[in-house]
């Protein structure tokens, strides 16, 4: 692995071989060739019985022995000071070097939405690449989040946690840490994550500086915003003409939802957020709940109208179930629609829709809830300009969500079609995509943390 491309390791080597080379070559002229003259008279010496082309062999195989010695020595050194600085990776130093260059080589991908659906997705795209910037709604009201922002006026920290644990390059063991709740006393329903942020704000002056302060101590492979600093309630308008304010009130409300809208409605999206969506090889919105995780995103001023500008493909990733109070008896179209409808275009070049079968013991665990698989009406979706991209995306567990992996390898694979057709893709990033492609399914350790 030491001579795969794109590692910034050979190079290094060569360099050094040839200042070793130039160093002993001055000691030689320094000494008017005894440096060398006399090491030469020695193997002459010993090898004088031999032929030429044997003396010829011997020399390639000194040579040889001496460049294997020098590689040798040197990728030891640094791997004896990487155990010290860095003691608590398992893994050996050419596969940690391999996996941080491919994936700083990796799409610049924007993930939009919140709730459990986008730390979903980001524990498998991280796979592929470090370039990944998540906005995250902060409209949550209730719980630890909702206390919090009642207390201290910062904005709605839990979505915050839930995708800077699932970035974190040491995900099972921050995600054990920052998602224990207390049970008891003072602290009781606080979440340990939120509390974190929630001091860090405190602390550093504002809520962005504590997201990127956390960020570098997870040492999250790439950044997580908020979608507006603003502290913003959640709106909607039912189809009976009743308002309901707040996100808990609005997904605990028996009535189906005709519009959402955000309180304050000038709230404004930060400079990195645009700058984002602007330099973007592609823009994934969901899987999440549809009204309370990826609209209120969508609301806040210039977010969608840097959507409608940008040449990246927009991909939304369709929700698997229908949700009660929010999408009751929606087909794949009417998300669309809704999503278009909210920011006043048509912004969604292609749609990615699950076709694997459920199995029936967790399709009647869902109807018991009243939640059914959402039905995917190819044709309407065509007339709105979406093209579908269909794939087996189904985690076979207790409960009916994407398997991260599948649907990460779905949206790289739709991600690297477009750059190909549109400006080519650098053989080196297609070469290190296909073995990192080959190998994940194949790598049962990363598959078994993924699982559930």
């Amino acid at each position: 692995m030491w001579l795969y491309p794109g590692l910034k390791i050979k190079r290094w080597m060569a360099l050094s071989f040839l200042g070793i080379f130039l160093a002993g070559a001055s000691a030689s002229l320094l000494l008017e060739g005894q440096f060398f003259g006399y090491l030469e008279s020695l193997i002459l010496q010993l090898t004088k019985q031999l032929e030429p082309a044997a003396l010829t062999l011997v020399g390639i195989i000194l040579f040889a022995c001496g460049l294997l010695l020098h590689i040798l020595g040197f990728i030891r050194m640094v791997r004896s000071i990487y155990q010290v600085v860095a003691p608590e990776k398992e893994r050996k130093l050419v596969e940690v070097l391999y996996r941080r260059r491919s994936l700083e080589r990796g799409a610049k991908i924007v993930v939009i939405g919140g709730g459990t659906g986008l730390s979903v997705l980001l524990r498998g795209l991280k796979e592929y690449t470090s370039n990944i910037t998540a906005i995250v709604t902060v409209s949550d009201d209730g719980g630890s989040s909702g206390r919090l922002r009642d207390d201290l006026g910062i904005v709605a920290p839990g979505d915050i946690r839930n995708c800077l644990v699932a970035l974190a390059d040491t995900e099972s063991e921050m995600d054990q840490v920052l998602n224990y709740r207390f049970a008891q006393g003072e602290l009781s329903g606080h979440n340990l994550g939120n509390l974190l942020l929630a001091g860090a704000a405190q602390s550093a002056g504002s809520f962005e500086k504590a997201v990127a302060l956390i960020s570098k101590v997870l040492a999250v492979r790439g950044q997580v915003l908020p979608s507006t600093l603003s502290n913003v309630t959640l709106c909607a308008l039912l189809r009976n003409g009743q308002y309901i304010r707040g996100e808990t009130a609005i997904t605990a409300v028996d009535g189906a939802i005709r519009s959402v809208f955000l309180d304050p409605e000038d709230c404004q999206p930060l400079p990195q957020t645009v700058t984002a969506i602007q330099e973007a090889d592609a823009i994934i919105i969901g899987p999440g709940s549809l009204y309370t995780s990826l609209l209120p995103n969508l609301l806040v001023q210039g977010i969608a109208e840097s959507l409608a500008v940008t040449k990246a493909p927009k991909i939304y990733v369709c929700n698997v179930m229908t949700q009660p109070g929010e999408t009751d008896g929606y087909k794949a179209s009417q998300h669309l629609q809704a999503i278009n409808s909210h920011c006043r275009r048509n912004i969604i070049d292609y749609m990615i829709v699950n076709t694997e079968k459920i199995p029936q013991q967790l399709l009647r665990k869902y109807e018991k809830q009243g939640q059914k698989p959402v039905a995917v009406d190819y044709k309407n979706l065509e007339k709105q300009g979406c093209q579908v991209i269909r794939a087996k995306l189904i985690n076979q567990e207790d409960l009916v969500r994407h398997n991260p992996l599948r649907l990460s390898e779905t949206i790289i694979d739709l991600v690297m079609e477009e750059k190909e057709q549109q400006k080519g893709v650098n053989l080196i990033d297609l070469l290190l995509f296909k073995r990192k492609r080959s190998r994940s399914l194949a790598d049962q350790n990363l598959f078994n943390r993924f699982k559930g």
